[in-house]
């Protein structure tokens, strides 16, 4: 199996399980309306359970926005002359989001490694801090490694769309 096909899959992956985690978010709160309309009752932990399901699945896209260089742009410059300023910018643009994503990663580790025998928990569902601080820290390590293989593709790009 080739390593393009590896990437493959593990963006496949990741976007399932962001995918997974927006639906679990947008459950529970259908339920926790529904509940409360119909029973006065509500979903327990219904906030901080949403709140951490949909930030997860926002965390998972990442990488795979990072891999395929889909993060938001502005086109204002390449659209005017993409002979002269598509691949500068493209590979500038893939040097500053290793950079962010170093960065990123580099303060949320050095928290994570911080805290990693605290006894904190989240405040309604009752989860280590230090197990989601170590969650976040792996992802945005991936996201790193994401960021890489996105600048190492915009490098590469030859105008014209051929890579």
């Amino acid at each position: 199996m080739n390593l393009s096909k590896i990437g493959t899959r593990l963006s496949n992956a990741f976007l399932y399980a962001a995918g997974g985690c927006f639906l679990l978010g947008t459950g529970v709160t259908v339920v926790d309306v529904a509940l409360r309309a119909i029973s006065g009752a509500n979903v327990p932990a219904a906030i901080e359970l949403t709140s951490l399901s949909i930030g997860l699945g926002a965390l998972l896209s990442i990488p795979v926005c990072y891999a395929h260089r889909a993060h938001v742009t502005a086109k204002l410059l390449s659209e005017l002359s993409p002979a002269r300023f598509e691949r500068p910018l493209g590979m500038l643009g893939g040097v500053v989001s290793v950079v962010f994503a170093v960065m990123l990663f580099w303060i949320v580790a050095d928290n994570a490694w911080s805290k990693l025998s605290s006894p904190e928990t989240t405040t309604d569902l009752g989860l280590p801090i230090p197990i989601a601080l170590s969650t976040i820290s792996v992802t945005l390590g991936v996201a790193v490694i994401s960021a890489i293989a996105g600048a190492v593709s915009a490098i590469r790009f030859r105008s014209g769309g051929e890579q």
